[in-house]
């Protein structure tokens, strides 16, 4: 073999190597779910673990994962009567002679993906036209203009408001509104996970946490499976989208954003192999008219519901009366549960942890004034896990704030926001200046949820309490506030 062979398979071997490195980075920042040691996993949650879960302080729960039976929420490991409880969804498929191949598992990043799906869903009347734009975009390419001249003013403050938090996340690489003109400008990331949430997974998602929510409210028992790759007695493969066991009946929901002329037979068809009643087989079909989903329901061996009626169709299959649909609040505010500021930071993956915040911000500082060359977050992880005594949620959980408070720095004095991407320099080297960065992530959280929430003095000191620090002034709530709300603040880029 030829030298010029040699190097060139040893450069592949080292491409290898630094590939296999990055997917252990990238999955050590995954929180995965306590039962993962089962293949037979499913999503379970009941009104009991839900409520023991609001229940505990912060510190009680400081140690615990993220467990997919409630959207991002942090709950007790169950004991093993709970574990078999949460296989029933598995089990009445097997029992059928159904092979679960796979499932959709839930992860930390799932509360940013559940946030933006539940602001669109609710607000899709008048967020429909800058949606429409960024799908056109993202399937034909180019960057999104739209003029909103002649769109109401909430219009304009919802579409301003759902780009910011887009571009917040980078799910648009950038974002300007022209308040002269009424105009946006925006450009979407064209990656896997930003086509997938525009194409129909925001969708799949709003109708899950719509569900939940109202299952959980009326007290109703149930398991869950999301994404379950399947294969039927008979060989054929089949993905369905959501599939409840409530009170130990099934309930099967499937969600279309488009196209759902090709799939009408095609789910009636797999109702009947799964023996699920049709009243029990719900499929939600976005922007179609009543009439329309009235039609189909009578032609075809499935139900077929809109944005706005599905959850008539559920309260009728679960045997609930339609006044009961209003026990379900949408999004309740962060006061309306015990421990709910803290409830709000577990899912936003911002825990606090002001037992080791300040620990790990002067460690910190002291790693990146001893660099000679740009790093990524993540590789900083690894190297402060020695040097800390924080569990890696823990430290995961306080390199969130960090990074979402725009403390990092490219060579060029950009703000770095993802944790692979690398950086050279921080913001300061002055911890007060990382802590109030910090501080201002939980802020930014709490007013995306509840904007009035600092307006009440007694709010300001729960939450000075829970995040062990001091809250910013009105004066910078109320910037914050303006930056996240208004339709003619610019981006925040600091």
């Amino acid at each position: 073999m030829s030298n010029e062979q040699n190097q060139f398979l040893e450069s592949i071997l080292q491409e290898l190597k630094n590939i296999t490195a990055e997917l252990q980075l990238l999955r050590s920042e995954l929180r995965l779910s306590p039962y993962a040691r089962s293949e037979k996993t499913v999503l379970s949650s009941s009104p009991r673990q839900v409520v023991d879960s609001l229940e505990k302080t912060e510190g009680e729960r400081s140690d615990e994962t993220v467990l997919a039976g409630s959207p991002g929420q942090v709950v007790d490991s169950p004991d093993e009567t709970e574990e078999e409880k949460a296989l029933a969804v598995y089990d009445w498929l097997t029992a059928r002679g159904i092979t679960v191949k796979n499932y959709r598992e839930q992860s930390a990043v799932d509360a940013v993906f559940d946030q933006l799906a539940m602001f669109l869903g609710e607000r899709f009347k008048n967020l429909s036209r800058i949606y429409e734009s960024i799908k056109r975009s993202l399937s034909q390419g180019g960057s999104v203009t739209l003029n909103l001249s002649s769109s109401s003013q909430s219009e304009i403050a919802d579409s301003t408001q759902f780009c910011t938090m887009l571009y917040s996340y980078a799910f648009l690489s950038s974002y300007h509104y022209n308040k002269p003109t009424k105009t946006i400008y925006a450009a979407p990331q064209r990656v896997g996970k930003v086509i997938n949430f525009f194409t129909g997974g925001w969708f799949e998602r709003y109708i899950y946490l719509k569900i939940f929510s109202f299952l959980v409210q009326n007290r109703l028992e149930f398991t869950c499976l999301l994404n379950p790759q399947i294969t039927f007695p008979n060989g054929d493969d089949f993905e369905l989208d959501v599939l409840f066991l409530v009170n130990n009946q099934p309930l099967w929901l499937e969600c279309k954003t488009g196209e759902y002329q090709t799939h009408v037979a095609k789910y009636s068809n797999a109702r009947k192999v799964l023996g699920i009643p049709k009243q029990r087989a719900v499929l939600v079909v976005l922007d179609i008219s009543e009439d329309i989903s009235e039609n189909l329901t009578s032609l075809y061996d499935i139900t077929v519901a809109n944005e706005n009626n599905f959850t008539k169709a559920v309260l009728a299959a679960v045997g609930l009366s339609q006044d009961q649909e209003s026990v379900a609040p949408s999004y309740p505010t962060i006061t309306a549960t015990p421990g709910g500021l803290s409830t709000l930071l577990n899912k936003a993956s911002l825990r606090p942890v002001p037992e080791y915040r300040q620990q790990v911000i002067n460690e910190l500082i002291t790693l990146v004034s001893s660099l000679n060359q740009p790093v990524s977050i993540t590789e900083v992880k690894s190297v402060l896990a020695e040097k800390v005594q924080a569990s890696k949620s823990q430290l995961q959980d306080i390199l969130n704030a960090i990074v979402r408070g725009g403390c990092l720095l490219d060579d060029n004095g950009l703000t770095v926001l993802s944790f692979t991407s690398p950086f050279s320099k921080l913001v300061s080297h002055d911890p007060a200046v990382i802590e109030s960065k910090c501080i201002e992530s939980y802020v930014r959280a709490v007013l995306l949820t509840e904007p009035t929430y600092f307006e009440n003095p007694s709010n300001i000191d729960e939450f000075q309490r829970v995040v062990g620090g001091t809250a910013p002034d009105m004066t910078t709530i109320s910037k914050l506030r303006e930056q996240l709300f208004r339709p003619d603040a610019e981006p925040d880029h600091s």
